[in-house]
Protein backbone atom coordinates (compact mmCIF):
# COMPACT_ATOMS: atom_id res chain seq x y z
CA UNK A 1 0.00 0.00 0.00
CA UNK A 2 1.28 3.44 -0.91
CA UNK A 3 1.85 6.09 1.70
CA UNK A 4 -0.78 8.82 1.74
CA UNK A 5 1.53 11.37 3.32
CA UNK A 6 2.45 14.24 1.01
CA UNK A 7 6.01 14.42 -0.25
CA UNK A 8 7.91 17.44 0.99
CA UNK A 9 10.50 19.19 -1.14
CA UNK A 10 12.70 22.17 -0.48
CA UNK A 11 14.25 24.37 -3.14
CA UNK A 12 17.16 26.73 -2.55
CA UNK A 13 17.96 29.26 -5.27
CA UNK A 14 21.26 31.13 -5.10
CA UNK A 15 22.11 34.03 -7.41
CA UNK A 16 25.77 34.28 -8.42
CA UNK A 17 27.42 37.08 -10.36
CA UNK A 18 29.41 35.12 -12.92
CA UNK A 19 30.30 31.65 -14.19
CA UNK A 20 33.46 31.12 -12.07
CA UNK A 21 31.49 31.98 -8.92
CA UNK A 22 28.73 29.56 -9.93
CA UNK A 23 31.23 26.76 -10.59
CA UNK A 24 33.02 27.39 -7.30
CA UNK A 25 29.72 27.30 -5.40
CA UNK A 26 28.77 24.09 -7.25
CA UNK A 27 32.07 22.45 -6.27
CA UNK A 28 31.68 23.68 -2.70
CA UNK A 29 28.25 22.04 -2.48
CA UNK A 30 29.69 18.79 -3.83
CA UNK A 31 32.48 18.93 -1.24
CA UNK A 32 29.78 19.29 1.43
CA UNK A 33 28.34 15.97 0.24
CA UNK A 34 25.48 17.09 -1.99
CA UNK A 35 24.79 14.89 -4.98
CA UNK A 36 25.07 16.47 -8.47
CA UNK A 37 21.54 15.25 -9.20
CA UNK A 38 20.24 17.68 -6.54
CA UNK A 39 22.07 20.69 -8.03
CA UNK A 40 21.49 22.56 -11.28
CA UNK A 41 23.30 25.56 -12.74
CA UNK A 42 21.10 27.89 -14.75
CA UNK A 43 22.70 30.49 -16.98
CA UNK A 44 24.56 31.04 -20.24
CA UNK A 45 26.15 27.78 -21.35
CA UNK A 46 24.17 25.67 -18.88
CA UNK A 47 20.47 25.08 -18.44
CA UNK A 48 18.18 27.85 -19.59
CA UNK A 49 15.24 29.36 -17.72
CA UNK A 50 12.68 27.37 -19.72
CA UNK A 51 14.36 24.06 -18.87
CA UNK A 52 13.87 24.59 -15.14
CA UNK A 53 10.32 25.93 -15.37
CA UNK A 54 10.71 29.70 -15.01
CA UNK A 55 7.71 31.06 -16.87
CA UNK A 56 8.20 33.35 -19.84
CA UNK A 57 6.10 36.40 -18.89
CA UNK A 58 5.11 37.23 -22.48
CA UNK A 59 3.98 33.67 -23.19
CA UNK A 60 1.95 33.60 -19.97
CA UNK A 61 0.38 36.98 -20.80
CA UNK A 62 -0.55 35.88 -24.34
CA UNK A 63 -2.12 32.65 -23.11
CA UNK A 64 -4.13 34.49 -20.46
CA UNK A 65 -5.16 37.20 -22.94
CA UNK A 66 -6.51 34.75 -25.53
CA UNK A 67 -8.27 32.64 -22.91
CA UNK A 68 -9.93 35.69 -21.39
CA UNK A 69 -10.76 37.18 -24.81
CA UNK A 70 -12.52 34.03 -25.98
CA UNK A 71 -14.72 34.00 -22.89
CA UNK A 72 -15.47 37.74 -22.82
CA UNK A 73 -16.05 37.75 -26.58
CA UNK A 74 -18.75 35.11 -26.22
CA UNK A 75 -20.32 36.95 -23.30
CA UNK A 76 -20.18 40.24 -25.25
CA UNK A 77 -21.86 38.58 -28.22
CA UNK A 78 -24.76 37.36 -26.08
CA UNK A 79 -25.18 40.62 -24.18
CA UNK A 80 -24.89 42.74 -27.33
CA UNK A 81 -27.74 40.73 -28.83
CA UNK A 82 -29.82 40.88 -25.63
CA UNK A 83 -29.29 44.61 -25.17
CA UNK A 84 -30.45 45.38 -28.70
CA UNK A 85 -33.37 42.97 -28.43
CA UNK A 86 -34.57 44.55 -25.16
CA UNK A 87 -34.06 48.22 -26.13
CA UNK A 88 -35.24 47.94 -29.75
CA UNK A 89 -32.53 50.32 -30.96
CA UNK A 90 -32.50 50.29 -34.76
CA UNK A 91 -28.94 50.27 -36.03
CA UNK A 92 -30.24 49.60 -39.54
CA UNK A 93 -33.67 51.24 -39.97
CA UNK A 94 -36.48 48.87 -40.96
CA UNK A 95 -34.29 45.74 -40.59
CA UNK A 96 -34.63 44.33 -37.08
CA UNK A 97 -32.68 41.11 -37.71
CA UNK A 98 -29.68 42.91 -39.19
CA UNK A 99 -29.72 45.32 -36.22
CA UNK A 100 -29.63 42.36 -33.80
CA UNK A 101 -26.75 40.72 -35.71
CA UNK A 102 -24.71 43.93 -35.82
CA UNK A 103 -25.32 44.56 -32.11
CA UNK A 104 -24.20 41.01 -31.29
CA UNK A 105 -21.05 41.37 -33.40
CA UNK A 106 -20.18 44.73 -31.85
CA UNK A 107 -20.77 43.33 -28.36
CA UNK A 108 -18.55 40.35 -29.16
CA UNK A 109 -15.77 42.56 -30.55
CA UNK A 110 -15.83 44.82 -27.50
CA UNK A 111 -15.71 41.74 -25.28
CA UNK A 112 -12.71 40.40 -27.18
CA UNK A 113 -10.90 43.74 -26.93
CA UNK A 114 -11.58 43.99 -23.21
CA UNK A 115 -10.47 40.40 -22.69
CA UNK A 116 -7.22 40.94 -24.57
CA UNK A 117 -6.36 44.07 -22.59
CA UNK A 118 -7.42 42.86 -19.16
CA UNK A 119 -6.37 39.23 -19.59
CA UNK A 120 -2.98 40.16 -21.01
CA UNK A 121 -2.33 42.69 -18.28
CA UNK A 122 -3.34 40.30 -15.52
CA UNK A 123 -1.28 37.51 -17.07
CA UNK A 124 1.78 39.70 -17.37
CA UNK A 125 1.61 41.29 -13.93
CA UNK A 126 0.29 38.53 -11.69
CA UNK A 127 0.78 35.11 -13.29
CA UNK A 128 4.54 35.03 -13.70
CA UNK A 129 5.44 35.89 -10.13
CA UNK A 130 9.03 35.57 -9.07
CA UNK A 131 10.07 33.71 -12.17
CA UNK A 132 10.27 37.07 -13.98
CA UNK A 133 12.89 38.28 -11.50
CA UNK A 134 14.97 35.12 -11.91
CA UNK A 135 14.60 35.19 -15.69
CA UNK A 136 15.75 38.84 -15.76
CA UNK A 137 18.81 38.00 -13.67
CA UNK A 138 19.75 35.22 -16.08
CA UNK A 139 19.31 37.58 -19.05
CA UNK A 140 21.64 40.10 -17.33
CA UNK A 141 24.38 37.45 -17.24
CA UNK A 142 23.88 36.16 -13.70
CA UNK A 143 23.91 32.47 -12.83
CA UNK A 144 21.51 30.58 -10.59
CA UNK A 145 22.25 27.50 -8.53
CA UNK A 146 19.13 25.45 -7.85
CA UNK A 147 19.34 22.87 -5.08
CA UNK A 148 16.35 20.61 -4.56
CA UNK A 149 15.91 17.98 -1.90
CA UNK A 150 14.68 17.28 1.59
CA UNK A 151 15.06 19.66 4.52
CA UNK A 152 18.55 18.42 5.43
CA UNK A 153 19.81 18.97 1.88
CA UNK A 154 18.32 22.48 1.83
CA UNK A 155 19.83 23.39 5.22
CA UNK A 156 23.26 22.10 4.19
CA UNK A 157 23.10 23.99 0.89
CA UNK A 158 22.02 27.22 2.57
CA UNK A 159 24.87 27.05 5.10
CA UNK A 160 27.44 26.35 2.40
CA UNK A 161 26.15 29.13 0.14
CA UNK A 162 26.03 31.68 2.97
CA UNK A 163 29.74 31.06 3.56
CA UNK A 164 30.44 31.84 -0.10
CA UNK A 165 31.12 35.53 -0.58
CA UNK A 166 30.19 35.34 -4.26
CA UNK A 167 26.52 34.62 -3.52
CA UNK A 168 24.38 37.70 -4.19
CA UNK A 169 21.07 36.31 -2.91
CA UNK A 170 19.67 33.10 -1.47
CA UNK A 171 15.97 32.23 -1.53
CA UNK A 172 14.30 29.14 -0.13
CA UNK A 173 10.97 27.59 -1.12
CA UNK A 174 8.96 24.75 0.34
CA UNK A 175 6.63 22.45 -1.64
CA UNK A 176 4.23 19.68 -0.70
CA UNK A 177 3.01 17.21 -3.32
Amino acid sequence: MQSTQPRERHLVIAVLGDEPAALEAYRSLQRQGLSPENIAIVGRGYRDADAVGFADPLRVAKQRAWRTASLTGLIGLVFGFLFNWLTHIDIVPDNRILSLVIAAILGGLSGILGGLLVGGGVGFVFESGESIAYRNRIERGKYLLLIEGNEQVANLAQRALRDSRATEAIDRYYFRD
